[in-house]
């Protein structure tokens, strides 16, 4: 009776009012469960939380789309971008390419949507990935010219932020209107706990399969399971431990499915505090770690080990690259050679202090590893944190080690971000980029500035196949593995398929047998 009790409070959404979802026919629509409340705007020039992220994927397409296996930029709103002159992208936009209320996408609007990221005022995020617009052209209703101030080979990807019609902005650049071109648009919002969205009929691709995605927020992740398994959900998408995962492969009612993902966990040091900042410390710790032994255990085999933050199916990975086994004894010499022996009267070679997720399977792991290097004398103490004060230690440079997720994959000049040494935070600019243990290396800065300008895909990726061997070797992170993308479904809908970017966007395709 307690279990039915539950059941029909989930399939209200655990609300007490009633939404647009509820009176929708089970078999026109789709219930997918997400982890976390839908916070912030669902406009593509403004949002940076991951899962919101999601949903915008599905409600506004690009010039370019990334929603493929390799993450790489291809034309969608543009039927053709020709590159005449490296610093220069002509496009032609699709002839069938249209918002969701029937208007045409218009080369007008693709300058609309710019011009509001560039403008200072509308304090856009991704502001800076246009700054190098030297001039937009309007050739046709069809047909715009963009020329950068220099070439920059990853403004391709960047062509990827949904387009807006001009017709929707107001004077500040603010949406007036939720209206975008990709394969759904926003029917309802209730508050930050369900989204719906609706088919848009005239979709480019084709007609989506299914009328409605319903999105709703359930933090637990047994109550996720229980929804999953009494039907009030239809999908949850790396939202189960791999253990449960494969506990539910025998239920009739759930189909599990593993995809190979890009995301990228890892082990950060801060190089500014001693020994971390030695290189034959961190190849120790690297060393010490059984990541064979986590994956089996932990993961079920749902992830692949990391020799750095690019998996194997991306276009630039390096095969190169030698993966660092598990070798205590190894991990002992290079210790010692630290000038960190063992102390003659026991007790460990120093201490450290590892901060991670409150999440409990994060926290697990945490203390696996840090079971790992106490058997090579090295003392960790694991300290779990609520997300955003992790967030905040990281970024203002407080910690010894932490342990986090990149989403990898997509465009490789995000090495940028995370490795060059522009990119290290500052107390007056803590938002200036994702180095936060200040790896600075001249040799990694000049690769990563040459990547950037250079427009021959052969070309960029042995610069990249470069970055990440001088990476592998300097081990500014302790990389761990590649989780797979891990989909619960009820067994009845079919053709959806996952990306290694664990985007939701085949959803446009999903449908009940």
């Amino acid at each position: 009776m307690r279990w039915l009790l539950l059941l029909s409070l989930i399939t209200a959404g655990c609300r007490d009012t009633r939404t647009m979802a509820d009176a929708l026919p089970a078999d026109a629509r789709v219930v997918v469960l997400l982890p976390e409340t839908i916070k912030g705007s669902l406009d593509p020039r403004l949002n940076t939380r991951a899962w919101p992220a999601k949903l915008i994927e599905l409600v506004h397409e690009g010039v370019v789309s990334v929603q493929n296996e390799a993450g790489e930029p291809r034309p969608a709103l543009a039927a053709r971008i020709d590159r005449p002159a490296p610093a220069v992208y002509d496009i032609t936009l699709r002839d069938d390419a249209t918002f969701h209320d029937g208007s045409p996408v218009t080369a007008d609007d693709v300058v609309a949507t710019y011009e509001s990221i560039r403008d200072p005022a509308f304090k856009s995020p991704f502001r800076d990935l246009y700054a190098r617009i030297a001039t937009m052209e309007v050739l046709g209703p069809k047909h715009l010219r963009i020329t950068l101030s220099e070439p920059h080979a990853p403004f391709l990807s960047d062509l990827s932020v949904g387009v807006l019609p001009r017709a929707a902005l107001g004077p500040d650049g603010a949406l007036r209107r939720d209206v975008g071109a990709g394969p759904y648009r926003l029917a309802e919002r209730a508050g930050e706990r369900e989204v719906v969205l609706a088919r848009h009929e005239g979709y480019w691709r084709g007609r989506p399969t299914m009328p409605w995605l319903v999105f709703r927020t359930v933090a637990d992740q047994n109550t996720r399971v229980l929804a999953l398994l009494g039907g009030a959900a239809d999908l949850a998408q790396n939202q189960v431990t791999p253990r449960l995962a494969d506990a539910l492969r025998d239920r009739p009612e759930l189909a599990v499915e593993t995809t190979p993902g890009a995301g990228y966990s890892y082990v950060a040091y801060n190089l500014r505090r001693a020994p971390l900042d030695d290189v034959r410390v961190r190849r120790a710790f690297a060393h010490a770690v059984n990541r064979a032994s986590l994956i089996a255990h932990k993961f079920r085999g749902t992830a692949r080990p990391a020799t750095g933050l690019l998996p194997a199916q991306h276009w630039a990975y390096n095969p190169e690259v030698p993966d660092i086994k598990w070798d205590p004894a190894e991990a002992e010499r290079l210790l010692d050679a630290a000038g960190h022996p063992r102390p003659a009267g026991g007790g460990p070679r120093f201490s450290v202090t590892l901060k991670v997720s409150a999440d409990k399977f994060r926290r697990n792991l945490a203390t696996l590893i840090a079971h790992d290097l106490a058997q090579v004398g090295v003392e960790v103490a694991v300290q779990p944190l609520e997300t955003g004060t992790l967030l905040a230690d990281v970024k203002g440079g407080n910690f010894d080690l932490y342990m986090l997720q990149w989403q990898g994959g997509g465009e490789p000049h995000f090495f940028n971000w995370i490795f060059h040494g522009d990119r290290i935070p500052t107390p007056d600019e803590p938002n200036r980029g994702g180095n936060r243990g200040a790896y600075h290396d001249a040799t990694v800065d000049a690769l990563i500035d040459a990547g950037r300008a250079e427009p021959d895909p052969a070309a960029r990726r042995a610069i990249y196949g470069r970055i990440q061997a001088k990476l592998a070797e300097d081990q500014p992170y302790l990389s761990l593995w590649h989780e797979d993308v891990i989909v619960v479904r009820r067994a009845g809908l079919r053709g959806y398929r996952a990306l290694p970017s664990a985007s939701l966007f085949g959803l446009w395709q999903a449908r009940w047998d």
